[in-house]
């Protein structure tokens, strides 16, 4: 057999050392190219194209699932009158706050968003309590429910104060 054809030990050493030097290259290459795409794709439109306005938002998800988280626990006189029973109601109280917390990340975006300041914390400040929210859902913890909703209302209310046009 020629010598050019026998496999010895330290070939096979050599050739995983010339592999992992190749997939490490190969790997940075990757990241360069990536890296260079991502930032042609950073200018220009964004990758979203907004649809709804502020009003349709807030009428097609942040009121009618604010309103059935604010609803899915009632005392009376001190009574609990009505809280979730099932897991059903526990996880559509959990995904109707996950709802208003991606909604308030559409308030965000242009051209939703009406300034860069207050507005972009009163956003947050409803994503970051409606997460809260869908927390308690997920626990199934009433009381979780009852003081993340009035935190997520604290939310909402403070915004209004500021934005909503008073007639």
């Amino acid at each position: 057999m020629p010598a050019e054809c026998t496999v010895g030990e330290s070939s096979v050493i050599m050739h995983g050392v010339y592999a992992r030097a190749f997939y490490t290259s190969a790997r940075c290459a990757l990241l360069v190219v990536a890296a260079t795409a991502l930032a042609d794709c950073s200018g220009g439109d964004p990758p979203y194209h907004p649809v709804a306005t502020v009003d349709q938002v807030m009428d097609a998800i942040v009121i009618p699932s604010s309103q059935a988280l604010f609803d899915a626990v009632v005392y009376e006189n001190g009574v609990l009158v009505q809280s979730p029973k099932v897991d059903d109601d526990w996880f559509a109280l959990q995904m109707h706050a996950l709802a208003v917390a991606e909604a308030g990340n559409l308030l965000v975006m242009p051209p939703r968003a009406k300034d860069t300041g207050e507005w972009q914390t009163m956003s947050r400040a409803l994503t970051d309590s409606a997460v809260k929210v869908a927390q308690a859902a997920e626990a199934k913890d009433i009381e979780g429910m009852l003081a993340t909703g009035s935190e997520m209302y604290a939310a909402c209310t403070s915004c209004h104060r500021k934005y909503l046009p008073t007639e």
